[in-house]
């Protein structure tokens, strides 16, 4: 009875606990070759978290991965492993997202030019429009 009671409390010191809180995605881009990340962790005590700043280098090491380009396509997981009956955890964040050259972002922006006038619209006054039917 003793060998039963001595296992039990050693495998509930040794167990431990995985959940994922949160997943989040940005829009991701048509060309993906190259894969960066990020992750951070912080190792908390008896729940007693005090910041999360841990997380605020992860945006820098995204975009020291990618010189002169864009991240976009970012997957951040929010995940928490408990250890030792909850007394630690540890909280993980990872981002994963695809780096894109300047060229790429920049012929895949839609150019900004004014909006043409419809037929209803050119009945209003000429100040409202340009010479050449763009209205301000």
């Amino acid at each position: 009875m003793l060998r039963i009671l001595v296992l039990m409390a050693v495998s509930g010191l040794l167990s431990a606990c995985a959940s994922l809180n949160s997943v989040s995605v940005s829009s991701v881009p048509a060309k993906r070759d190259n894969m960066v990340s990020a992750t951070a962790e912080k190792t908390i005590f008896l729940a007693f978290n005090f910041d999360n700043d841990y997380v605020n280098a992860m945006s820098r090491e995204l975009a020291a991965k990618c010189p002169g380009g864009k991240v976009s396509g970012v997957l951040t997981k929010d995940e928490t492993i408990l250890y030792f009956l909850f007394i630690v955890y540890k909280k993980k964040v990872t981002a994963t997202g695809y780096c894109e050259s300047k060229a790429a972002v920049a012929s895949a922006e839609p150019r900004k030019a004014g909006r043409r006038m419809n037929s209803v619209e050119k009945s209003a006054p000429a100040e409202a429009a340009d010479a050449d039917g763009l209205q301000q």
